[in-house]
């Protein structure tokens, strides 16, 4: 019976023992570090005058840090705290930058240093240009003020070269060329009906250069070649439009399933060689008239095939012209 006593006694020392020794490391255990970037946020590119503010605050952080990536060169800043804030120089970035946070805090059970990371991707002023453009589209496609509107004449907020110059003109004075940084940028006119021959009227925009303000350049081109057979100018033609590419614009004459003439458009993604399809947002492709007047219907996230496009361009006197903007944009 002592025996079974002792026993008894031993068992409830040894889960005493072990319940203080839990207890112990509980609360020997230190919070993990949580930290939030309040600037940047996801989709921004760099600030006006091209500076770029970085702003993070954490909970159970005892440093905090910023690597801010561009090209091949990484700057870090660090501060103590829970709280980080550093503005950078970003004055004619033209490419795409990373920022990550760390916020440093306690060791871990093992002894290592705790952390927490947060990575933003920062746009190229181009490709935030891009995404200001299609946002502004997909908004106008659910405006009925743009979706139906008047494309009679040349003033027309409804004629398709006034809406791309309109998603263009809304954003271009934020933006500059870094080779000619002083310029206000403009998306040239259609060339005239003279300058165009002997192909028909909208095969191409004014020729003008960057020196003139002109921030696009000539992607692929296109003009029916009669000296060649009619499946070569069908390749030519299909060239151009196998290599478009998210923000071209495109500038054609063509015969097409709504209309006989040319016609101005944006393409919002690359060609996709897997279903040979482009997808594009423009206005006054599709129409009809109110009370006699020409009206125009918009597009947004409009997709055809590669082929469909061929067969509308790819005839005598038509041709078609596809526009990139330069890759040397900065924020002013």
């Amino acid at each position: 019976m002592k025996r079974f006593f002792a026993a008894i006694l031993l068992l409830f020392s040894l889960m005493g023992w072990a319940m203080a020794e839990e207890e112990t490391s509980f609360l020997s255990f230190q919070a993990a570090p949580n930290i939030t970037v309040l600037s940047p946020l996801p989709g921004q590119s760099y600030g006006a005058g091209g500076q770029l503010r970085v702003e993070a605050a954490g909970k159970n952080v005892n440093r905090m840090e910023i690597a801010f990536v561009y090209a091949d060169e990484t700057t870090v800043v660090t501060e103590e705290g829970s709280a980080i804030a550093h503005t950078f120089d970003t004055y004619q970035y033209t490419l795409p930058a990373t920022v990550t946070v760390t916020g440093y805090g306690g060791l871990d059970p093992y002894g290592y240093e705790m952390t927490s990371t947060q990575t933003v991707h920062i746009l190229s002023p181009r490709q935030k240009l891009f995404s200001d453009m299609f946002a502004l589209a997909y908004k106008n496609y659910h405006d009925p003020y743009y979706y139906h509107a008047p494309a009679q004449e040349d003033w027309d907020r409804g004629v398709c070269k006034n809406f791309v110059m309109r998603m263009f003109d809304t954003f271009k004075a934020a933006y500059a060329m870094k080779a000619f940084p002083d310029l206000e940028l403009h998306m040239p006119k259609n060339n005239s009906k003279a300058n165009c021959a002997p192909y028909d009227y909208g095969v191409e925009w004014r020729i003008e250069s960057a020196q003139d303000g002109n921030p696009f350049e000539i992607a692929a081109i296109f003009r029916y070649d009669s000296s060649l057979s009619k499946e070569e100018n069908m390749r030519a033609c299909r060239d151009v439009l196998e290599s478009v590419q998210t923000g071209d614009f495109f500038q054609m004459a063509g015969n097409y399933y709504y209309g006989n003439g040319p016609h101005s458009l944006l393409f919002i993604a690359d060609y996709d060689p897997a279903t040979d399809e482009v997808r594009w947002t423009d206005s006054n492709m599709k129409n009809d008239k109110v009370d006699g007047y020409h009206w125009g219907y918009m597009q947004y996230d409009a997709v055809r095939t590669a082929e469909w496009f061929v067969n509308a361009i790819c005839m005598k006197n038509r041709g078609c012209t596809l526009y990139r903007l330069r890759e040397d944009l900065f924020m002013k």
